[in-house]
Formats: structure tokens, C-alpha cells, sequence
């Protein structure tokens, strides 16, 4: 090392000495796409996810609440049916379908709203009698505002009238005309311990024998109904499922739903689609939530790299990137794909999706 060298080291390091011209990489292949190209994306993929696509299970719970409703309009003074149970593993878009349903349905106003009569909670933590009851309460009191409690004017005290919560939460709901409670999440119910759980089932219990009880609706993974395992709560309650998806006795429905998604953003089918399908399903865990937003991913990588038809390659790349999976964990990519624990994987969506051109491919708008 002469003098010079020693000289530089003690002193500031020259951008050119750090970054050489040479090694510049060209400007176009360094450059994703452009702010105003992403914007664009973003509010195509915005739009898809506003999109719906019915399935069976939507019929199940349209039928089902349609006969809750001919008992609740019946008259009749004792009722069989306290409400529904949907439970689906996570990933299968319960709470956006039952949302979807109780937005549109005629008889059900002002849904998400301070006017709702059919309210909505999520299980409050820590899960007590107590704070299921007041999260239900301040759901429904914002609906009348100037509406006074009929307990609250001293007749008993904070103690006692939160002891008595549930009592509160039917008198409230007979006053304001609130007439169904959807609690989603209801697998966390059991969060409480065995203990808490028993008390929530006799409050349920009660409930289900009061005359002006709305109807319920508990949402949640598989584990819900094991919350709820005497006789009394299965006769007294309707089920809708949501299946796993299969690649055979499902490709209608997934070819009806990627087709349209595809003429929203004006992509056409790659050949290599062309018998994907089981890949897709296991990526999605068999879920309709969870496929759905694989594909939507996929969309959003093939309109960022400029392509004119969505391929599987999109999906690698996408779900590669969400996941952050080697290639042979990518079961668009992997050969031995049934083998890989997508469900796993599925813990590990923080990746960012890659955003490189690519060559564009000829369209193909036969395949379907």
C-alpha cells in the first residue's frame, strides 16, 4: 500500500471510489414501475376486491336465515331457532360473506351504521360476561343517543347492574328495535378458561329462552362449535359450512370467478393455466378467502410487470414474494407441491411482491 493509498484511507471515501461507474446498473433495468403505473394497479386490485362471486354457501345462509325469520314473524310464543353458527377455518371469508349478506338483505337497516337494528361485535379481550355484555351495550347505545337505560336512574347500582348485563343488553335491544346480534370471532369466547366459558354458556342459555331475544349469529373457525357441545345449543341453533374447495367439483365456479376478475382489468389466460387449478387450491389452503387473494396478488404482479395475459408465473412470483418461499417451497413452482404445508406458509404474508418487467407474452383468450 503506497502513500496515497494510506492518505485515503485517513480521509472521506469518494462517491466514485464507492460506487464506480461501471458497476451502475442500466436505469431501466433498475427502475421498477413508475408511481403513476402503481397508482393505476392499486386501484384495479382496489376495485377486484370489491367484486363478489357467490357460491353455495351463500345460498345455505340465505335459506337459513330466511327461516329464521318465517319463526321470528310467525308469532308463535315459544321459538325452536335461537340463530346461526357458521364456522369456517380462517381464510375462508365468513366475515366478509355474512358483512355482504346483512348489508343487502331488505330487512336488515342501516347495517354498520349508529342506526343499525342488527348489530355487530367481535369478541372483546379479555373475555368476561362482563365485557361481552358492555361491548354489545356500546355497539347498540349509539343508536339512541338520548336513549336513557331503564337501570341506569339509580335504581341499582354500577355493581349491580353490570352483574346483570345481559338483562340490560334485552331490555335495550326491545326499546331501540334491535332485533339480531352477529358476534364474529365467537371461537374466542373460550379464551376466558372453563370457567368463564360455563358462565357464557348459561347466559347464552338464558338468553335463548327470552321472549324478545334477537336472533343470533355466531361466526368462527371449526373450534366454535366445540364451545357449544350440549344438546340443548345444537337443536337450537342452524349450521352453514363453508367447505374445503376442491379442484375438481369446483373448477366451474374458480374458472367463473378468475374469468371475471380477468375481464375487469383486461387480462387474458395464459396457457399455462390451463391445468393450475390444483396448485391454486393447495396454495389457498383450500380456503375461498385465502385463493381469492392469491389470485388478486397474481393480477397485481402480471398489470405491474405489463403483461397481456395472467400466467403461472405471476403466481410464483407473487406468492414467492408474499410468503417469502425458496422455489421449492412455492407450489407453483415446486414439482412435489402437494407436499408443502401451505397452511404454514400462509403465517408468513409479509413479504413484498416482486416488481420487475417482464417480456410480454401472447394473449390467449380461448382456453375458457
Amino acid at each position: 500500500m503506497n502513500e496515497h493509498d494510506d492518505h485515503e484511507l485517513d480521509g472521506p471515501i469518494r462517491i466514485e471510489d464507492w460506487d464506480p461507474p461501471d458497476l451502475t446498473v442500466e436505469e431501466d433495468e433498475a427502475q421498477g414501475p413508475g408511481d403513476d403505473l402503481v397508482a393505476v394497479v392499486n386501484a384495479k386490485i382496489a376495485a377486484l376486491r370489491g367484486l363478489y362471486v357467490e357460491s353455495q354457501r351463500d345460498v345455505v345462509l340465505a335459506e337459513q336465515f330466511e327461516r329464521l325469520l318465517a319463526e321470528k314473524d310467525s308469532g308463535v310464543e315459544i321459538r325452536r331457532w335461537a340463530g346461526i353458527v357458521v364456522k369456517a377455518p380462517s381464510g375462508a371469508g365468513k366475515s366478509r360473506m355474512l358483512t355482504r349478506f346483512l348489508q343487502h338483505h331488505p330487512r336488515v337497516h342501516g347495517f354498520h351504521t349508529d342506526e343499525a337494528d342488527f348489530v355487530h361485535i367481535d369478541v372483546p379481550s379479555p373475555v368476561t360476561n362482563k365485557t361481552l355484555g358492555l361491548e354489545v351495550l356500546r355497539t347498540m347505545y349509539p343508536q339512541r343517543r338520548d336513549f336513557v337505560p331503564s337501570r341506569s336512574n339509580g335504581a341499582k347500582n354500577a355493581d349491580a347492574r353490570l352483574s346483570d348485563i345481559w338483562s340490560e343488553v334485552r331490555d335495550m335491544a326491545a326499546e331501540i328495535g334491535v332485533w339480531g346480534l352477529w358476534i364474529d370471532e365467537a371461537h374466542d369466547l373460550g379464551n376466558g378458561g372453563p370457567n368463564m366459558l360455563s358462565v357464557l354458556q348459561s347466559t347464552f342459555k338464558r338468553w335463548m329462552a327470552h321472549e324478545h331475544r334477537p336472533l343470533l349469529i355466531l361466526s368462527g373457525t371449526p373450534e366454535v362449535e366445540g364451545l357449544f357441545r350440549t344438546r340443548e345449543f345444537r337443536r337450537r341453533f342452524l349450521t352453514v359450512e363453508s367447505p374445503a374447495l376442491s379442484s375438481g367439483s369446483d373448477t366451474p365456479y374458480l374458472r367463473q370467478m378468475i374469468a371475471k376478475y380477468l375481464r375487469e382489468v383486461d387480462l387474458g389466460i395464459d396457457q399455462s393455466l390451463r391445468t393450475f387449478l390444483p396448485r391454486l387450491v393447495h396454495a389457498g389452503t383450500y380456503q375461498l378467502g385465502w385463493t381469492f387473494d392469491v389470485v388478486i396478488e397474481a393480477i397485481r404482479v402480471a398489470l405491474l410487470e405489463g403483461a397481456d395475459s395472467l400466467a403461472i408465473a405471476h403466481f410464483a412470483r407473487s406468492y414467492g414474494g408474499i410468503v417469502q418461499c425458496a422455489d421449492h417451497d412455492n407450489p407453483f413452482i415446486a414439482e412435489d407441491w402437494s407436499g408443502i404445508d401451505t397452511v404454514m406458509q400462509r403465517g408468513r404474508v409479509t413479504g413484498p411482491v416482486e416488481k420487475t418487467r417482464r417480456p410480454r407474452r401472447k394473449r390467449d383468450e380461448t382456453l375458457w
